[in-house]
């Protein structure tokens, strides 16, 4: 049996569900989801070609269990990051810096939690997504401009979102050079790029007496 790569955890203790996501994330990284297969994560996890089945029905549910690992990784990036900080435009402007810090952390991990085709078929996803937006909106309401309503609070999280989505695309493709020796560099121009994103937020739009006219 061909010797475990180092640094990854094997099936040992009934934990082989947990080893078979590591796998899958490892291999994603390696070959990206195309070239993922079960039979792969079996290999590396040291079982037979047919145990990850007692487990995961079918390919699309262990890629599902693996991009909702990553989800629960990243809200625990943003919530070590955005612990020490006071203000909710700080709170926000964290969104971005932890996206970068996941990425450089999991890479092709992103791709599978944010898999149109997997969504669709697992409901588990969406909802991690959804409590993540429920864990930012109470911020955005708090930054947005006097008189805006949810619509507005809802389109900061979607714009904080495709800026974080464009420095880890920029990352990953090494635009920045080596993504784990930029990580920390580019983490913090994307969350000084979302500082700057938020403050747009809480400017009432309009001519000054129009605005003042409303919110009376």
């Amino acid at each position: 049996m061909a010797p475990t790569p180092k640094g990854r955890a094997t099936y040992h203790h009934g934990d082989l569900a947990a080893a078979l996501v590591e796998a899958t994330l490892e291999i994603i990284d390696e070959v990206g989801v195309r070239g993922f297969s079960v039979a792969e994560a079996a290999r590396r996890t040291c079982v037979s070609p047919g145990a990850p089945y007692r487990h995961f029905a079918d390919r699309d549910a262990l890629l599902a269990a693996a991009a909702l690992e990553v989800s629960r990784r990243l809200r625990a990036i943003y919530l070590e990051t955005a612990a020490g900080t006071g203000s909710a435009q700080e709170r926000l402007a964290t969104v971005a810096g932890s996206f970068v810090r996941a990425a450089a952390r999991y890479r092709g991990g992103l791709d599978i939690l944010f898999a149109p085709g997997l969504r669709a078929t697992h409901p588990e996803l969406r909802d991690s997504t959804r409590e993540f937006v429920d864990l930012l909106l109470p911020s955005a309401f708090e930054v947005i401009a006097p008189g805006e309503g949810p619509a507005t609070a809802v389109a900061l999280l979607d714009a904080l979102h495709a800026l974080a989505r464009g420095y880890v695309a920029q990352l990953l493709e090494g635009k920045f050079g080596d993504p784990e020796e930029v990580v920390e560099g580019v983490a913090t121009r994307a969350t000084q790029a979302a500082r700057a994103l938020v403050a747009g937020y809480g400017v009432p739009s309009g001519p000054v007496g129009e605005v003042v006219a409303r919110d009376r």
